[in-house]
């Protein structure tokens, strides 16, 4: 398990290099998934790249809902967005492990055709859509020095922040960035 770094750590924003698919980079996915997972061996997000636990490496790992697998995507290549995009009014929010307590609605495209090695060295081309197409652009940003918040302000999209009340119920509040 490692260490999630969070902003403003200037490593988040570093463009990760690229791998080979060798030990020590199995090593680095095997430290991701153990990173994502909680002491009772919950997941504790749906996704996590290299450069979140501080290693500028082309690594994440991205968790398919379909599926039921945590999928790992190894120097990724977007080749192909979708124009059609999200609706931000009726998308779940996004948030982020690095910018813990920050939450805001994005407009992603709703699929994405990505070129990848995976854990064995075989390079796919996949194309992905719905959460799994949001949370690899999410992901792909990340190992590109990009955030969430970052497409939010370009949006000029609101973010948000958990806060409670006295009555210790959550609830989101706007904030200024």
């Amino acid at each position: 398990m490692a260490k999630i770094i969070t902003v403003p750590n200037s490593k988040l924003r570093e463009i990760s290099k690229s791998v080979l698919v060798n030990k020590k980079t199995l090593e680095l996915i095997k430290k991701l998934k153990q990173t994502l997972l909680d002491a009772e061996g919950k997941m504790i997000g749906v996704g996590l790249a290299a450069v979140q636990i501080g290693v500028p490496k082309q690594v994440f790992l991205a968790y398919s809902f379909n599926s039921r697998k945590l999928l790992t995507f190894i120097n990724p290549e977007v080749l192909w967005f979708s124009k059609r995009t999200t609706d931000p009014k009726k998308s779940k929010f996004e948030g982020c492990l690095s910018v813990p307590g920050r939450w805001a609605l994005i407009k992603r495209s709703k699929e994405v055709k990505i070129k990848y090695q995976t854990e064995g060295g075989k390079e796919q081309v996949r194309k992905f859509s719905g959460m799994i197409a949001i949370e690899i652009q999410h992901e792909y940003d990340h190992i590109n020095g990009i955030l969430f918040i970052d497409r939010a302000l370009e949006q000029k999209a609101k973010i948000y922040e958990m806060v409670k009340d006295e009555g210790d119920k959550e609830y989101l509040k706007e904030v200024k960035i």
